[in-house]
């Protein structure tokens, strides 16, 4: 029987997750052979603090034993039933907002799948894809985002200021929340905001081709956070602007 879509995406993060904890665990073992051989011949369990070391270090074996092996017990089974999403604007349950992604999914109703990080150093799975119902922000090793599509305002990459905590990020307003989607290459982030402009009209377009990409994506952001209705007020206006403007160009 053929995985259904959401399904055979937990088994590709749960195999990233087992490598994840396995290298985690291999790595911790190294250092504690290298550590043992380096004090042994030092460490007298008679001493009281010698003693009280070796017990704090058997602790700290065993609890990164003890969830490492958890974690692959957890990773062995796909999730069902959309135990994998995440749904910031709660509009439905996992399980109905499940069933409308894998029937999508399967009838071959998926529109855009972008990589996040595509060309840098490192090719990450992390990506983001686009269905008539739904958007789905797809970690590598963690869960799936899904955001009604018709509940999205506006979508922008986002770069970061210099010394800032990102270097670039996808932002995605919504009705309820503003997601972020973090990346590490400005001019494909931005590839894949222009991508995702022609299921999410770019409203503000005027804006940024006056003002700049991180002024405008930077005051919006600010807007949207200390403003809501003011946001919902500018995006109104500019939504009839550009409806304008496309059935004048359609004339």
């Amino acid at each position: 029987m053929a995985r259904e879509y959401l399904e055979q995406e937990s088994i590709r993060a749960n195999a990233s997750r087992r490598n994840l904890f396995l290298g985690v665990f291999t790595f911790f073992v190294c250092i504690s052979a290298f550590l043992y051989f380096a004090v042994v011949d030092s460490i007298d369990l008679s001493k009281p603090e010698d003693k009280k070391l070796f017990v704090i270090f058997a602790v700290m074996a065993g609890l990164m034993l003890f969830c490492t092996a958890v974690q692959l017990v957890i990773s062995i089974l796909p999730a069902r039933d959309g135990a994998n999403l995440i749904l910031p604007l709660e509009e439905n349950s996992r399980k109905a907002v499940a069933e409308i992604i894998n029937r999508e999914a399967a009838e071959g109703k998926i529109l855009y799948e972008g990589f996040m990080n595509h060309n840098t150093i490192r090719k990450y799975s992390d990506r983001i894809t686009v269905l008539p119902s739904y958007v789905l922000l797809i970690r590598e090793i963690g869960k799936i985002t899904a955001i009604p599509r018709d509940k999205i305002y506006w979508i922008c990459a986002q770069p970061g200021y210099k010394g800032g905590p990102y270097y670039v990020r996808l932002l995605l307003f919504t009705e309820k929340k503003l997601i972020d989607f973090d990346g590490n290459d400005m001019e494909h982030t931005m590839e894949v905001a222009e991508n995702l402009h022609q299921y999410i009209p770019n409203v503000f377009n005027g804006y940024i081709a006056q003002q700049g990409i991180m002024e405008v994506s930077h005051a919006l952001e600010k807007l949207y956070q200390e403003d809501r209705a003011g946001f919902m007020r500018l995006y109104e206006e500019e939504k009839q602007k550009l409806c304008s403007a496309e059935k004048e160009t359609g004339e």
